[in-house]
C-alpha cells in the first residue's frame, strides 16, 4: 500500500494546522462545567450543550478582563481560537473574550440555587442575629475607593460617631467572591476583644452582571456561617441578591445600612434629658406624698405623756366605779341583813365572800388594763420609730444636705442662678452659701 507514514508529533501538528486554518476565530455558546482557577491565574473549564463538551482555557491576561464571577452552571458565549493540545490529543478553545449568554438563563440558575439554599434552611428567620444597639466597632467590606465608603463614613459620623474598620475588597468582577468571603472570615477569626460588633457588606448600584457575584453560593454560605451580625447593602432598593436573604438584615442602600447600624446621638441625648426630668418629677412627687403621710400620722398621734395621762384617768375612773360598786353592794347586803335578820356570823361570812369577789374583780380588771396599757405602749413605740425613720433629718445624717433659697427647697439646678444666696441644712446645723457660677452638666 502506498500510504504516507507520519510520526505522532508530525501528525498532531498537521491536525492542529487543519483545525486552526478551518475555523480560525469562533464564538461558542455553552454551559460552564468543571470550572477551576489555577494558582497561576489561568482559568480551565469546559463548555457543555446536551451531551457535547469542548475544553476551554482562558489565560491570566485575558482572565483579568472578565468583569463577572465565573462559576459552574453559568451559560456563556466564548470568543477565541480553536486549537489542539498535543499532550492529550484533544481540541480546545483558547478564550480571548467571555460574555454572559443571557439574563434569562442566569435568573433560572439563581432561582434554582435560591430554592436549594432555602430548603437547607439558610434563610430561616430563626438564624437571624440581632443587631447591637450601641456598636463600638463597625466593619465595612467594600471598595476602598469610591462613593460607598465615603457615604457610610459621613452618615455614621453624623448620627453616632464610632470606630469604622474597612476591609478593602473588589466588589465587581471575578475576584469579588473570593475577597468578600476572605473579609467575612477575617473578622470572624479575630479575638473577642478585636472583633467588630457588626459587618456591613456594601457596594453601589450596577448592572445585573455587576451584582452577579453576590448570588454566589460560597459567599452565601460564608455569610450564614458568620458569628458576627451582617447587614447586606448591595446596589439600590430594587436590586436583590441571594446575600440579601441570608444576611441578618438587608438595607436598600449603603447609606441606609449606616443608618440602620447606628442610633442618632442627638435623639439619645434628648431621651436621656426627658428621663432625667421625669425622674426628678417622680422623686419630688414621691417625697411630697411621703411628707403628707408623715404629717397626717403626726396629727393622729398624741404626745406620749398625754397618752399616759389619758390611761391614768381611765384607771382612776374605773377604780372609782369599783369603789361605788363595793359601797352599793355593802349597802345592799346591809339591807338584806336587816330584812332577813340573819345572824351576825352569817353576815360576816357573806361580807367576807363579797369582799373576796370584789378584790378578785379589781385584780382581774387591773391585769386587763395593764395588758391594754402594754399593748398601746408597743404600738406607740412602733409609730414613734416610724416617724423617726421618716424624718428628713435622719436622711441628712447619711451625708445628704437640704438646699433652700428663701425658705424654699431647691430640687433642680434650673431653680437657682449665679449670685443667689442659699442655705445648706446638714444633720448638725445650717450653713449659708452663695452661688458663684452655674453651668448645666452635659450628657456627653
Amino acid at each position: 500500500m502506498n500510504i504516507p507514514e507520519f510520526g505522532v508529533v508530525e501528525f498532531s501538528r498537521s491536525i492542529k494546522r487543519v483545525i486552526e486554518d478551518a475555523f480560525g476565530y469562533v464564538r461558542i455558546r455553552g454551559e460552564v462545567v468543571g470550572f477551576k482557577q489555577h494558582s497561576s491565574g489561568h482559568l480551565y473549564f469546559s463548555l457543555k450543550e446536551d451531551e457535547a463538551i469542548i475544553s476551554a482555557v482562558c489565560f491570566k491576561n485575558m482572565a483579568n478582563l472578565i468583569d463577572f464571577s465565573l462559576e459552574n452552571g453559568l451559560e456563556v458565549v466564548a470568543s477565541g481560537k480553536v486549537t489542539t493540545y498535543n499532550g492529550r490529543s484533544n481540541y480546545q478553545i483558547v478564550i480571548e473574550k467571555l460574555e454572559i449568554a443571557g439574563i434569562g438563563a442566569i435568573l433560572k440558575m439563581i432561582e434554582k440555587r435560591r430554592q436549594k439554599l432555602q430548603q437547607e434552611g439558610l434563610f430561616e428567620v430563626i438564624h437571624k442575629k440581632s443587631l447591637p444597639f450601641f456598636p463600638k466597632r463597625i466593619a465595612v467590606i467594600t471598595s476602598k475607593t469610591g462613593a460607598v465608603i465615603e457615604d457610610i463614613k459621613h452618615r455614621i459620623s453624623e448620627r453616632f460617631p464610632t470606630n469604622l474598620i474597612l476591609y478593602p475588597a473588589t466588589v465587581q468582577g471575578s475576584k469579588t467572591v473570593e475577597e468578600v468571603v476572605a473579609g467575612v472570615k477575617y473578622f470572624n477569626n479575630l479575638s473577642q476583644d478585636e472583633r467588630p460588633d457588626l459587618i456591613i457588606i456594601a457596594r453601589g448600584g450596577g448592572s445585573f452582571e455587576d451584582l452577579l457575584p453576590f448570588n454566589d453560593e460560597n459567599l452565601v454560605r460564608a455569610v450564614f456561617a458568620s458569628k458576627i451580625p451582617i447587614i447586606s447593602a448591595i446596589g439600590h432598593e430594587t436590586d436583590n441578591s441571594l446575600i440579601d436573604y441570608v444576611a441578618d438584615l438587608r438595607a436598600p442602600t449603603p447609606t441606609a445600612a449606616a443608618e440602620i447600624a447606628t442610633p442618632i446621638l442627638a435623639d439619645l441625648k434628648l431621651d436621656l434629658s426627658k428621663l432625667a426630668k421625669n425622674l426628678n418629677f417622680y422623686i419630688k412627687s414621691n417625697l411630697s406624698e411621703k411628707s403628707l403621710k408623715v404629717d397626717k400620722l403626726k396629727s393622729l398621734l398624741l404626745n406620749p405623756s398625754q397618752y399616759l395621762l389619758q390611761i391614768n384617768q381611765k384607771i382612776d375612773f374605773y377604780l372609782d366605779k369599783i369603789t361605788n360598786l363595793i359601797i352599793n353592794k355593802l349597802s345592799y347586803e346591809q339591807k338584806n341583813i336587816a330584812s332577813l335578820k340573819i345572824s351576825k356570823f352569817q353576815f360576816e361570812i357573806n361580807l367576807i365572800s363579797a369582799i373576796a369577789n370584789c378584790n378578785s374583780l379589781a385584780k382581774n380588771l387591773k391585769i386587763a388594763y395593764q395588758q391594754k396599757i402594754d399593748y398601746k405602749s408597743q404600738n406607740l413605740s412602733s409609730i414613734i420609730k416610724l416617724l423617726q425613720n421618716s424624718d428628713y433629718k435622719n436622711i441628712l445624717k447619711r451625708g445628704f444636705a437640704l438646699i433652700k433659697n428663701k425658705q424654699k427647697i431647691i430640687s433642680s439646678i434650673s431653680e437657682i442662678k449665679g449670685g443667689d444666696n442659699i442655705e445648706l441644712e446638714l444633720s448638725d446645723g445650717k450653713l449659708p452659701a452663695r452661688i458663684i457660677d452655674k453651668k448645666a452638666p452635659e450628657l456627653f
